[in-house]
C-alpha cells in the first residue's frame, strides 16, 4: 500500500510538465506494482488464464485526456501479469503494465498504466501517426473482432498519445518489420477513426483509448468473444512483453491471444461516411522549345463514400478520386538491375479495406491502376467466408488504346482454427478483344501450430488487339514453413511460364522455375547479457529457365549464403553474410548481341561462362537503437557480380562491386526529427579496372511537429546514376545489338537530378486534412555540380478534405 499512497501524493499534483492537476480516481483504484486493492479486478488476467469477462456500462462518459480520472474506470476489468517474449521468451516483464478494459453502447475503452523504474529514460516524440514504433516506447492493442486468428485490428499509442494503427494479417499482407530485421505481419497503411491521449508521469506514463464500434467490423451475434493481445515495448533495451504469453514455437501469433468474453448486444448502428475533397494545383514543365513554362491553375473536386451494409460488410465508392501522393517515392538504384523494382502502394483508396487481396504471390498490385477515373469496393466477412471486390476505370493516354476497366474479385474461406482456402479473379479489359484475365486459387494449411503449408496456382489469359497477340500461361508455387523459437526452416518452389501475364499483379521474374530453402538456429543468452541472441542461418537458391527445367537441363542461376545475426544488449543488432553465386547463360540468349570489330565488322558475342562461376559476396551491417537522440543503421557489401545487358538480360563480364546504404535519424527535441541517408553502388570491370557504373542517392528529411495534428516537412533528394558502354571483356571492344540488320551500340548513360519538397500539413484525424505544398525537380549537368542547373518540373498544390461520419 505504500506505493499507492506515494502515487496518490504525486499524481494529484504533478504531470509530466509539473502542472497542477485535479485528484484522479485512478490513483484510488489502480494498484501500484505488486498491489491489488479492488476485488472486481481479481480476474484471471494473468498468463495462466488470459481470459476475462468484459464489463459494460450504458454510457461511460469518459473524456479521453490521458488522465484516467473518470469514475467509469471503477467498473473496468484489470489485465496484468505481463511476460516478456523478446528477446527472452517466457520470463517476467522487467516493468509492470496495467491495462483496464470497459465497453459501453458505442465503444470499447482501454486505459494504460505503464510503470517504469527509470521514467527519465522513456522514449517519446511528438510525431505523425504510424511513424514511431522503431523509435518510441509504446503499448499496442491487437483486437481480433471475429476471433478467427487470421486478421486483427492494431491500435498503438506512445507516451504522448500519438496513434499508430493498421491490420494484422496472419496469412500474409504485412508491410513493415517487427524490429531487428524481422518480418512483421502488420499492414500499417489503413487508418481508423479512434481517440487517444496520454501523458508522462513521475512513475512512467498513462494513456486512454476509445475505439468506436463504427470503426470496427465484427459478427452480427447477440453474444460474442473477441481475441485480445496487449504488447508493450521499451525502446532503450528492445524488451517486448505481452499480456497473453507469446512463443515463437507457434506460427500463428493471433492464436496465442487472450479473450474478451461476454460482449453482448454490440451494434454499430447506421454507419455511413462521406469524405469530400477539393484540390488545386499549378504545375510547371519544359515545353517543346526547351522553355520552362507554367500551366494555368487547375482545380478538382471529388468524394469518397462508405456505407456499412451490416456490421461485417462494407461498400465503398469514389467519384473523381484524388490519388495524388503527398510524398514522392524514395529513389532506388536502378543501374545494372535486371528486373522491375517494387514500389509500395501509397494511395488511401487502395490501402484501406484491401487486405483481403493479400495472397502468397502478388496477383493483385494496385499500382497497375495508374490513372483511375472512378472506383468502388465491397469487402467484408460473412460467417467463415471473407469476400472482396475492387473495380476501377483506369484512364489511358496511349495512342490506339481505350480506357481500361479493372475488376478484382477475391474470396477466402476459413478452415479449422488457422487454415484458409481461397480464389481470385482479376480482369483488365479495354474492349471486347483487348484484355488480361487471371484466375487463381490458393490454400494455407497449418498443422500442429508449428507447420505451415502454402500452395497457389493461377492461369492468365491475355489478348492484345493492337499487337494481335494472344498468350495464355500458368504459374504455381508451394511453400513449407516450420516455426520455432530456436530452429526455423522454410522451403519454397515457384514456376511460371513465359506466357503467364499477371496484368494486375507484380512478379519480378517470369518464365523461370525457382527453388529456395533457408534454415536457421538461434541461441539465447541471459537477460541483460551482452549477447542476447546469436542466429546463424544457411540459405540456398536456384533458378532455371522454365522450359529447361521441365526438360531436366541445368540451372541458370544459383546461390549459397551463410549468415549470422547478433542481437546485442541495449537494442543493437549486427549481421553478416557470405555467399557464392553462379550464373549460366545459354548461347541462344545472346542472339542479336555482337562485338564490333575495329574495321567495322561484327562477330557474335559469347562470354566465357567460367567467368561467372563462384562469384563471392560479403555483407556486414549494424542497426543501433541504443541512444535516445540518435539512431541509425549501415550496410556494406563487397562482391563480384556480372555486368548485365538489361535489354537481353544476359551477363557480359564480371565486375567488382561495392554497394551499401546508411541511415541516421536524429531527434534533438520531442517535436523535431531529421533523417539523413544514402544508397550507393559502384561497379568496376575486372578485365581492365575501369569503372563501369556509379550510383549514389542521398536523401534528407526534416520535420517539425507543432502539435499532434500540425506539422511542417521538407525533403531533399539527389539521384546521380551513370554508366559507360558495354564491351567485350577479353578484347575490350564495344558491344552492339542488332535487330533485323539494324544495329546500335550498347551504350551507357547518365542522369543527375534532384528534388525539393515542402509541405505544411494539418491532419487532426484520418480523412480530415489540409495540405499546402510545393515540389521542384531539377537536372544537374554533372554529378553534384550545382552549377548548370535547370528545372524540369515543379508544382504548387493545396488539398482540403473532411471526413463526415453519420
Amino acid at each position: 500500500m505504500t506505493s499507492i499512497l506515494f502515487q496518490l501524493a504525486i499524481a494529484g499534483t504533478l504531470s509530466a510538465s509539473s502542472v497542477e492537476k485535479e485528484p484522479i480516481y485512478s490513483v484510488l483504484a489502480l494498484p501500484g506494482p505488486g498491489d491489488r486493492i479492488h476485488e472486481s479486478w481479481a480476474q484471471p488476467g494473468s498468463p495462466s488464464d488470459p481470459e476475462v469477462e468484459t464489463p459494460a456500462v450504458e454510457d461511460a462518459g469518459i473524456k479521453v485526456d490521458g488522465r484516467l480520472d473518470d469514475k467509469a474506470w471503477e467498473h473496468a476489468v484489470l489485465l496484468d501479469g505481463f511476460t516478456q517474449f523478446s528477446p527472452i521468451e517466457g520470463s517476467e516483464a522487467t516493468q509492470d503494465t496495467h491495462i483496464l478494459v470497459l465497453v459501453d453502447a458505442e465503444a470499447i475503452y482501454f486505459a494504460v498504466q505503464a510503470f517504469d523504474e527509470s521514467p527519465a529514460l522513456i522514449r517519446a516524440t511528438l510525431t505523425d501517426r504510424d511513424s514511431y514504433t522503431y523509435t518510441d516506447d509504446y503499448v499496442r492493442f491487437i483486437l481480433d473482432t471475429f476471433d478467427d486468428q487470421r486478421r486483427a485490428y492494431v491500435f498503438t499509442v506512445n507516451p504522448y498519445g500519438v496513434q499508430h494503427d493498421g491490420l494484422w494479417n496472419e496469412i500474409g499482407g504485412g508491410t513493415g518489420r517487427r524490429g531487428r530485421g524481422m518480418f512483421s505481419p502488420i499492414d500499417d497503411n489503413p487508418d481508423f477513426l479512434w481517440e487517444s491521449d496520454a501523458e508522462l508521469t513521475p512513475w512512467g506514463y498513462q494513456a486512454e483509448i476509445r475505439i468506436p464500434f463504427k470503426s470496427l467490423r465484427f459478427p452480427e451475434l447477440a453474444e460474442q468473444s473477441w481475441g485480445l493481445q496487449v504488447e508493450r515495448k521499451i525502446q532503450r533495451n528492445g524488451y517486448e512483453s505481452s499480456w497473453a504469453p507469446i512463443t515463437a514455437s507457434v506460427a500463428n501469433r493471433l492464436a496465442q491471444a487472450g479473450k474478451l468474453n461476454g460482449l453482448r448486444g454490440l451494434d454499430m448502428g447506421l454507419f455511413m461516411e462521406v469524405n469530400p475533397f477539393a484540390t488545386g494545383s499549378r504545375n510547371g514543365s519544359v515545353d517543346e522549345s526547351d522553355n520552362f513554362v507554367h500551366a494555368n491553375p487547375t482545380g478538382e473536386f471529388g468524394f469518397n463514400a462508405t456505407y456499412g451494409i451490416t456490421s461485417n460488410l462494407t461498400l465503398d465508392g469514389t467519384f473523381n478520386p484524388d490519388f495524388s501522393q503527398v510524398e514522392a517515392d524514395a529513389g532506388q538504384v536502378q543501374i545494372n538491375e535486371r528486373f522491375a523494382l517494387f514500389y509500395p502502394e501509397a494511395r488511401p483508396f487502395f490501402l484501406e479495406g484491401t487486405e483481403i487481396f493479400g495472397m502468397p504471390k502478388q496477383l493483385v498490385y494496385t499500382r497497375t491502376i495508374q490513372n483511375p477515373i472512378a472506383g468502388g469496393k465491397l469487402t467484408g466477412k460473412i460467417g467463415g467466408l471473407s469476400v472482396g471486390y475492387l473495380g476501377a476505370i483506369d484512364e489511358t493516354f496511349s495512342v490506339g488504346r481505350e480506357d481500361i476497366y479493372v475488376n478484382l474479385l477475391r474470396a477466402r474461406a476459413d478452415l479449422g482454427t488457422s487454415s484458409t482456402i481461397g480464389a481470385v479473379y482479376t480482369d483488365r479489359t479495354s474492349n471486347s478483344t483487348d484484355f488480361n484475365r487471371v484466375l487463381g486459387a490458393d490454400a494455407r494449411i497449418q498443422i500442429g501450430g508449428r507447420y505451415t503449408f502454402t500452395a497457389m496456382g493461377a492461369r492468365s489469359f491475355t489478348n492484345d488487339a493492337v499487337l494481335r497477340d494472344r498468350q495464355d500461361g500458368t504459374m504455381g508455387s508451394l511453400r513449407f514453413e516450420r516455426a520455432g523459437r530456436t530452429f526455423q526452416l522454410n522451403a519454397e518452389f515457384e514456376d511460371t511460364q513465359q506466357s503467364f501475364k499477371p496484368g494486375s499483379g507484380f512478379f519480378q521474374r517470369i518464365g523461370t522455375a525457382e527453388a529456395n530453402s533457408r534454415m536457421s538456429y538461434t541461441w539465447f543468452g541471459q537477460r541483460g547479457a551482452f549477447f542476447e541472441s546469436i542466429g546463424p542461418s544457411l540459405e540456398v537458391k536456384a533458378f532455371w529457365d522454365h522450359e529447361r527445367f521441365w526438360r531436366g537441363e541445368g540451372l541458370e542461376e544459383g546461390e549459397v549464403q551463410l549468415s549470422s545475426r547478433f542481437s546485442l544488449k541495449n537494442n543493437v543488432t549486427v549481421w553478416a553474410n557470405y555467399k557464392f553465386s553462379r550464373f549460366v547463360f545459354q548461347p541462344e540468349q545472346y542472339e542479336g548481341l555482337f562485338v564490333k570489330d575495329p574495321v567495322g565488322g561484327k562477330r557474335p558475342f559469347r562470354p566465357d561462362q567460367e567467368l561467372f562461376d563462384a562469384l563471392p559476396s560479403a555483407t556486414v551491417g549494424i542497426w543501433v537503437n541504443k541512444w535516445e537522440k540518435i539512431r541509425g543503421n549501415v550496410r556494406l557489401t563487397r562482391s563480384q557480380r556480372p555486368i548485365f545487358d538489361r535489354w537481353y538480360n544476359v551477363a557480359v563480364e564480371p565486375a567488382n562491386s561495392f554497394s551499401g546504404e546508411a541511415r541516421l535519424n536524429v531527434y534533438p527535441t520531442r517535436s523535431v526529427s531529421a533523417e539523413v541517408g544514402a544508397n550507393w553502388s559502384r561497379l568496376t570491370r575486372r578485365s581492365d579496372g575501369v569503372q563501369h557504373s556509379t550510383a549514389i542517392i542521398p536523401r534528407a528529411k526534416l520535420r517539425y511537429q507543432f502539435s499532434r495534428a500540425l506539422y511542417l516537412r521538407s525533403i531533399f533528394e539527389y539521384g546521380s546514376q551513370e554508366s559507360i558502354a558495354l564491351q567485350d571483356g577479353v578484347a575490350s571492344l564495344p558491344l552492339i545489338g542488332c535487330v533485323d540488320g539494324d544495329c546500335s551500340p550498347r551504350s551507357g548513360g547518365s542522369n543527375h537530378d534532384f528534388r525539393i519538397e515542402g509541405l505544411l500539413g494539418y491532419e487532426p484525424s484520418p480523412g480530415t486534412v489540409f495540405f499546402f505544398g510545393y515540389t521542384r525537380q531539377m537536372v544537374d549537368a554533372r554529378a553534384f555540380g550545382f552549377e548548370d542547373v535547370h528545372p524540369t518540373q515543379d508544382g504548387l498544390f493545396v488539398k482540403l478534405s473532411y471526413r463526415f461520419r453519420l
